[in-house]
């Protein structure tokens, strides 16, 4: 049988590691497209991150002024879905794309 003082020492880490999962944005259950759809021009970037957690990667368009965010939810159909967002913050558009990852290495050498 465990002393109080030892039960006190284990349940200290559970305790933190509580806390932590509630400091950051909350995890994001399994994604489908037809969830990611319900995106629509006119949301916000943070309307999206706060529903979908962080994109997977994103980068910026310069010529178009977008900032591209791409949200992987099937690695087995190498889908992601993209999410096109203006200066102001603003989505423009958002669809399912072609996952880069699944192109492999080139055999153009």
């Amino acid at each position: 049988m465990r002393s109080p003082r030892a039960a006190r020492r284990a349940a200290v880490p559970i305790g933190l590691l509580v806390l932590a999962g509630c400091a950051g944005i909350a995890p994001v259950p399994y994604l489908t497209e037809n969830d990611f759809a319900t995106i629509q021009p006119g949301m916000t970037q943070a309307e999206v991150i706060a529903r979908f957690g962080r994109p997977t990667w994103s980068f910026g368009v310069w010529q178009e002024h977008l900032t591209i965010m791409n949200y992987r939810y099937s690695h087995s159909a190498c889908t992601i879905y993209q999410v096109s967002v203006r200066p102001d913050g603003t989505v423009r558009d958002a669809g399912p794309a072609w996952d880069p990852a699944c192109d492999g290495p080139s055999r153009d050498h």
